[in-house]
């Protein structure tokens, strides 16, 4: 029995095939643009009994994580069954979205004292929906300064909230001292506090503030599985004067207007040596081109 092939056939055949290949790449190209950001959470609590919150939203692609920028994202406490909307923000162009809330105000907590904080993004456009959420105890942070004979020392005081409003120590926890600096607060020492929920710190006096020696002290709980991050501060002129120079007598230093001598006699050198070498192929090719001409008898 012979099969028969027509033309219209396998043309009919052909057409049938693109078409289902064409949904099913449609149907793929769909389930794509669907995309699923996240949300990474951070909780600060402040001497000032204030709060600060910040949700990062961001996607993970092949080339790279990339923020999502003017996104509404809401912020929730919640403690026990007492639920709270605290207040919403938008993500800058680095995908944060910063709120800050005060406890005094009156945030929800559970039988421990704790609050659940909630970051929600819901769903827009392309972008599904996402949720963090992190638990904290409200705690306090307090910096203070003694002199005794000639040693200084740096005082912290930490107290903690529990579920009924009642202000308690928070003894032994560690606790970082650090002073502020260009980009990252730099840690000068570590303590780790009493069962009062006090501790001191001998100052090490080699720490340079600004052109009168003021200095700004931090103390801070880090990444505590209670208290979260907890940071108190307060300032004292106990540091070096930093000196200023005028701008017509600078002195000559890497991060003044005028470059050290080694640093310009170092550039001349190079800058010479490279045009040497410009002077000395343009002679070579005069040369070459002269050489080239025949010569007259």
């Amino acid at each position: 029995m012979k099969t028969i092939k027509s033309p219209i056939f396998i043309i009919l055949l052909t057409v049938l095939l693109t078409n289902i290949t064409i949904l099913d790449a449609q149907e793929k190209k769909d389930t794509v643009t669907s995309i699923v950001p996240t949300i990474s959470f951070s909780y600060l609590n402040l001497s000032n009994d204030s709060i600060v919150l910040t949700a990062n939203l961001f996607v993970k692609k092949d080339q790279g994580v990339f923020a999502i920028q003017n996104a509404v994202i809401e912020f929730i406490a919640k403690g026990g069954n007492e639920s709270k909307k605290i207040g919403q923000a938008i993500t800058d162009d680095e995908g944060n979205a910063i709120i800050k809330v005060y406890a005094k105000t009156g945030l929800p907590l559970d039988k421990e004292g704790k609050s659940i904080f909630t970051a929600k993004f819901s769903t827009k456009g392309k972008y599904l929906s996402a949720s963090e959420s992190i638990s904290a105890k409200q705690a306090k942070l307090s910096v203070n300064f003694s002199k005794v004979d000639s040693v200084r020392y740096i005082l912290v005081t930490a107290t903690q909230v529990d579920s009924k409003g009642m202000i308690k120590p928070i003894g032994k926890i560690p606790v970082t001292i650090n002073v502020p600096r260009l980009f990252t607060p730099l840690k000068i020492g570590e303590i780790t506090l009493e069962e009062d929920g006090t501790g001191k710190f001998e100052y090490p006096g080699n720490i340079v503030g600004d052109s009168v020696g003021n200095i700004i002290v931090i103390a801070k709980i880090e990444e505590n599985d209670l208290f979260g991050n907890v940071q108190g501060q307060s300032s004292i002129s106990w540091g070096i004067p930093k000196q200023y120079y005028l701008a017509e007598m600078p002195t000559r230093e890497l991060w003044t207007p005028i470059a050290p001598l080694w640093m310009i006699v170092t550039l001349i050198t190079m800058l010479t040596g490279v045009w040497a070498h410009y002077i000395y192929a343009i002679i070579q090719l005069v040369f070459i081109k002269r050489s080239s001409r025949p010569k007259k008898l």
